[in-house]
């Protein structure tokens, strides 16, 4: 493998304690450049690191022949404008999160990375959990038969970032829906096998989020500023009948501080994939309900797994670990709950 040369579009705490490790583990990459719109943050970031080019200009960055790949951790209302420039420019692109924030920008996407003959992906790094892996295939080989319902979850309740790129909808493009909802959603539509979607039916309320008696466990954040949900939820229908709920929050007078899990129930077995405990299989053998819990998994650095695979998709012209067609019906999924919920109606898609 050659030595692929990177540079980083944002360079806040997931490009430093994810992104960064996953590829200085790597033999065959080397960040060569940073840009950062905050010229002391990307300054002290290229220190740490040994990092000669910075910029405050991602169009500047993109401007260095010998950068061929971009990872794009910038405010998520940046993924799309940089990764359409990264494309003009001839780069590779790996983006946080959610790839984009609307399903024609998606396509937008995957259209101008064709165009360029470039690979696109979406950090989805959920997928690369050792426990999500071996459900997986236990699922893909028939353990749980038809797959027609699922859950997502994604609950917190008190547990809200109090920084502008997630509370301002001109940085975020939304709350939970596109932070963390993204995550649980990605998890259990992958592990469905990514059906495509035909309608979608939801709220987006912002409910507790500017009230001032109200705390949070991370810290105030400025209530007025403050223009995004605290609170969504959907009701999905797909092409091959299945359906899927999914509920997020920042802040949700509930029991437990946080609740991450994907649930996907099927003809043979239901299958329970939490965060932090182990996933487990519910399925019935003569006549007995029978409870399977998957033991002994390893730890995985799913950030730095999922950006190693898609540099071995980049040098040797695989398909990426987390396709961008399955990423578009993921966004295709949050926008029509934000759509169904202006509207108050149901949110059809025909292709």
């Amino acid at each position: 493998m050659k030595k692929w040369k990177v540079g980083f579009v944002g360079v806040g705490g997931i490009a430093k304690y994810a992104h960064m490790p996953g590829w200085k583990n790597l033999q065959g990459a080397e960040v060569v450049a940073v840009s950062d719109v905050r010229e002391d943050v990307a300054k002290a970031f290229a220190k740490d690191f040994g990092i000669k080019n910075v910029f405050t200009d991602y169009n500047k960055m993109l401007e260095m022949d010998e950068l061929e790949i971009i990872d794009i951790c910038a405010p998520n209302m940046i993924h799309y404008p940089a990764a359409m420039a990264g494309f003009k420019a001839g780069k590779h692109v790996l983006s946080e999160k959610p790839l984009t924030v609307t399903p024609k920008h998606v396509q937008d996407m995957i259209d101008a990375s064709k165009k360029a003959k470039k690979k696109l992906c979406s950090i989805q790094n959920h997928r690369f959990r050792a426990e999500a892996q071996v459900l997986k295939k236990m699922i893909d080989k028939g353990e749980c038969g038809e797959i027609y319902y699922a859950r997502a979850h994604a609950l917190r309740r008190r547990l809200l970032p109090v920084a502008p790129t997630f509370i301002k909808k001109s940085l975020s493009g939304g709350g939970p829906c596109l932070d963390i909802g993204v995550h649980a959603l990605d998890l259990t539509y992958w592990l469905m096998g990514h059906p495509k979607v035909r309608s979608v039916s939801g709220v987006a309320l912002t409910k507790l989020a500017k009230r001032e008696d109200i705390h949070g466990d991370w810290g105030e954040w400025d209530r007025k500023a403050y223009d995004v949900e605290d609170f969504a939820a959907g009701y999905v229908k797909f092409a091959n009948g299945a359906s899927l709920t999914l509920e997020c929050s920042f802040l949700l007078n509930t029991k437990e501080n946080e609740v991450f899990s994907a649930q996907v129930f099927g003809t043979e077995a239901g299958a329970y994939l939490p965060w932090g405990s182990p996933p487990e299989i519910y399925t019935e053998k003569n006549r007995t309900f029978m409870v399977k819990q998957l033991v002994g998994l390893p730890q995985v650095a799913t950030h730095s797994e999922e950006i190693r695979l898609f540099l071995e998709a980049v040098d040797k012209n695989k398909e990426v670990p987390v396709p961008p067609e399955q990423t578009l019906e993921v966004i295709k999924i949050l926008d029509g709950v934000y759509r169904s919920s202006k509207s108050g109606r149901e949110v059809r898609f025909t292709k």
